[in-house]
């Protein structure tokens, strides 16, 4: 007879008598116990995958790996989708969005104050049933603390029983496994059984109690914390608005939880607690949206304006990493119209001043249009920083070369390379300069420390949250506890100087000047690491990759854009996730690797359009139709490109429009190679004829295509040798073998003065190729084999299979069968084949197939 049984052993009290049992069970060996383990994350969510995948995440972590739990949370959630699925309903008098107000789809998140389930509801009262009550009203009181909390703040919530008392009451709790106990000493942390016994205790108390435990939750968290309230300042946030507290104090600590936050660059959290302040401090009249904002603006009567509009500006910095450009761009035109609300200076240097940040501010909303492809409307604000300068008398100075270095990195993303390396070296040495005079004045701190991380002002020593409440309308209007963007600018900021090199850098990586680049983007990397520069250090990182990738280290490549990627993916910052994204599907695109590569340009591309990164929207469409006509797929390339050109010509960027026509070009010759060289059914002399018309004709329309693409201005170097090998291999096709053998050779040197490694190969490789056609064969054998060996070594797949195929027609063609080198080149064929189909390259496995078909036939025939 088999027996089975079950029992929650945290509910057994020592001396229960099922214990005493399974005990003597073990000794006689008439028992086997087994441990049932909460259900994981992930068999959590195959149990209610049915639902949407947003309900879906709540349940999981709501649940905490019990099953029933699971399901009436899932029941709960069904019934309400039911019920929402009713004919709209008309409400007037709806207010209208406000700053930081969000939209989301249907989320259930069980939170202290909503209802449970009945079905969980009554598990949980039966298993609280069993404490006394007492011990239920101190866990209540716990429960305000959240599903965590110290042995000291429950003796301050609780401070009107006395201590013993008190652990009697958490050893009840403990006995009954309805709170678990770690730590020693004064560290000592209890933790709730499960996070949903929380919500249901915290349901039971009163309004009024609630908020009165709230206050006593922030007073215990300011006593435990002195001198450290910035620390757990997101905390003391959540208890004063729970407890309906002074907004003064609300918004205090709001902003102290937003610089927390920001500090470790958890940009998400910092906007949400910046604008929570700021609701705060304007009561919720303080619109972000399309409009006339100085009309709405002067209706509000903000007070503090100037510390709002700095706020905003952290909100701003905020959205930027997360891509928002659009609404960085409208709330910097908000905060234009504060600052202009205090039109009168008590000196002509306050007055210089004031115009130099909203010369950055101007500066900031240029780069959100940048962003967005717009460089016409981003010179526009370049001119109006300029001009707000220029009417104050300032003329020089970090923040003149903030707004200059903008206007070059608007030059170099339209192309006009030699122009913006002007500006940014102009920019670099003014920055330089005010960096060194900034060092030399005893009020700022040396070159070598973190700028923009001061540490805030803390709260002094509090015994009584009423105390609280005078020091904080007492430094309500102390602003100093945090710094800018555009304020850290003005003083010369390390950033400022670092995105000059990197700027640099770019350039002269776009103009082939490879090893300046490297030293421009390392100096660089040198002054963000050693100011904890999360974000741009994300990006720099970024563009060390993509050099090294261009020279061909690809090992160095990878780590500088998984660095990159990983950094970025920590900081949710979007803009650089899309990049690095895709330059890691340009990696895996030389690699061979089709398939990764696609799906890597794809998550760029949807991150690039979620945000509107219009430049690398187009770049990306260009770099995925290479890897989609790589595998076969030339409809959907050519849709590619075609998004790419709109795209860039919309832009006005020269570079993205010279290398989606050079992705055309090399579009047309694949089709032109298909149509004169795979064999078609049915063939005759008439539709062999219209095919060699056909192919010719595609291959005129690809060098047409080329000789406009390589001269567009701006265009990379590396593009600029590539389209020149292109148009190499179009007279080769054609076959104008002297021409085609200038234009290689040409290529080749080209390739060799800028270190380009994979474009001297291909050089080599279709050099080969006309040589073996014209006879040549020992040099042709000699270009082939260094075509193989650079592409070998710097693991080039499907480049090197491409080498392999090409060099093994050749062999064939000139030998007998059973010949040495004839042997050779099947095995070159039958390589290329198996790397061809490992890589899905589908037109060229089709082609080797074919050549290796029409050459066992032969064998047969011999």
């Amino acid at each position: 007879i088999l027996l089975l049984g079950t029992c929650r052993d945290v509910e057994l009290s020592p001396g229960h008598g099922l214990r005493t049992l399974i005990a003597d069970l073990r000794r006689e060996q008439a028992i086997v116990t087994i441990a049932v383990d909460p259900l994981t994350q992930s068999q959590i969510g195959t149990l209610v995958a049915h639902l949407p995948q947003n309900i879906v995440h709540s349940i999981q972590t709501q649940a905490a790996g019990n099953p029933f739990f699971a399901e009436e949370l899932a029941r709960m959630s069904e019934a309400a989708q039911a019920a929402s699925v009713q004919p709209e309903v008309h409400r007037q008098g709806t207010p209208s969005h406000k700053i930081g107000s969000t939209v989301e789809g249907e989320h259930l998140r069980v939170s202290p104050g909503s209802s449970l389930p009945e079905g969980i509801a009554a598990v949980l009262e039966r298993r609280l049933g069993r404490l006394s009550s007492e011990c239920q009203a101190l866990l209540g009181k716990a429960a305000v603390l959240g599903g965590s909390f110290e042995f000291g703040q429950l003796l301050f919530m609780a401070n009107e029983h006395p201590e013993d008392m008190i652990l009697d009451l958490l050893e009840e709790a403990l006995q009954a496994g309805l709170l678990m106990e770690e730590g020693t000493g004064s560290r000592i942390i209890y933790h709730f059984w499960h996070p949903l016994i929380v919500s249901h205790l915290y349901e039971r108390l009163s309004a009024a109690r609630c908020a009165q435990l709230h206050r006593r939750a922030a007073s215990a968290l300011l006593r435990a914390h002195q001198g450290h309230e910035g620390e757990i300042a997101a905390a003391i946030t959540y208890h004063l608005s729970k407890g309906g507290a002074d907004p003064t104090e609300v918004a205090h600590y709001a902003e102290l939880a937003g610089n927390q936050a920001y500090s470790l660059s958890a940009f998400a959290e910092a906007e949400q607690y910046y604008i929570q302040a700021i609701q705060t401090i304007t009561h919720g009249k303080l619109p972000l949206k399309e409009g006339d904002f100085e009309a709405v603006l002067h209706k509000a009567d903000i007070t503090a304006p100037l510390h709002v509009a700095r706020l905003l500006e952290r909100v701003c910095e905020c959205i930027e990493v997360q891509g928002n450009y659009e609404g960085a761009r409208r709330t910097y035109e908000c905060i234009l119209v504060l600052r202009n609300q205090q039109r009168t200076f008590a000196s002509e240097d306050e007055w210089m001043r004031e115009a130099q940040i909203q010369a950055l501010i101007w500066r900031e909303i240029g780069r959100t249009w940048t962003a967005n492809g717009f460089f016409d409307q981003a010179y526009v604000c370049y001119q109006r920083g300029k001009q707000a300068m220029l009417e104050a008398g300032v003329t020089s100075g970090a923040a003149w070369a903030c707004v200059h270095l903008e206007l070059g990195s608007i030059r170099s993303l339209q192309g006009n390379y030699d122009e913006s390396t002007r500006i940014a070296l102009e920019a670099l040495e003014m920055l330089e300069q005010a960096m060194q005079e900034r060092n030399e004045e005893s009020g700022y701190p040396p070159v070598g420390h973190p700028v923009g991380h001061k540490r805030e002002e803390q709260p002094g020593t509090l015994n009584e949250l009423t105390e609280l409440t005078e020091r904080n309308v007492h430094n309500r209007d102390n602003y100093n506890s945090f710094q800018t963007r555009t304020e850290r600018a003005i003083l010369g900021a390390p950033l400022e100087v670092g995105r000059a090199h990197e700027l640099l850098g770019v350039i002269a990586a776009n103009v082939g000047q490879f090893a300046e680049a490297l030293q421009q983007l390392h100096k660089a990397l040198a002054i963000f690491e050693q100011h904890n520069l999360a974000t741009a250090l994300a990006q720099v990182y970024s563009n060390l990759g993509a050099v090294h990738a261009v020279k061909s280290e690809n090992s160095m490549a990878l780590t500088y854009m998984q660095r990159s990627l990983e950094l970025a993916e920590r900081l949710g910052n979007q803009p650089n996730i899309a990049i690095v994204t895709g330059n890691l599907g340009e990696m895996a695109t030389r690699s061979g690797k089709l398939r990764e590569a696609e799906e890597w340009f794809r998550r760029s591309l949807a991150m690039a359009e979620r945000i509107n990164e219009a430049d690398q929207i187009s770049w990306c469409n260009t770099a995925l139709a290479i890897t989609l006509q790589d595998q076969g797929d030339l409809m959907g390339a050519a849709e590619c490109i075609r998004r790419s050109l709109s795209i860039a010509r919309f832009m006005k960027s020269t570079r993205n429009i010279g290398g989606a026509l050079i992705a055309l070009a090399n579009l047309r010759i694949m089709q032109a190679i298909i149509a004169g060289k795979l064999p078609h059914e049915g063939t005759n002399a008439e539709n062999v004829s219209y095919s060699t018309v056909l192919c010719t004709r595609l291959l005129m329309r690809a060098m047409s295509t080329l000789q406009r693409a390589v001269v567009v201005e701006g265009l990379e170097t590396e593009l600029v040798v590539e389209g020149q090998l292109i148009l190499a291999s179009i007279y080769f096709l054609l076959g104008d073998m002297e021409r085609a053998k200038q234009e290689t050779v040409h290529t080749l040197e080209e390739a060799e003065r800028y270190e380009l490694t994979r474009m001297l190969a291909r050089s080599y490789r279709l050099l080969g190729r006309i040589l073996a056609v014209c006879g040549e064969y020992t040099q042709a054998n000699a270009y082939f084999d260094r075509a193989i060996q650079i592409f070998r070594e710097c693991e080039f797949r499907l480049d090197y299979a491409r080498a392999l195929q090409g060099y093994g027609v050749t062999l064939i063609e000139r030998r007998a069968p059973g010949d040495v080198q004839f042997g050779k080149g099947l095995a070159y064929l039958h390589q290329a084949r198996d790397i061809f189909a490992d890589c899905h390259a589908n037109i060229d496995l089709e082609w080797v197939e074919h050549v290796l078909a029409n050459y066992r036939s032969e064998t047969v025939r011999a």
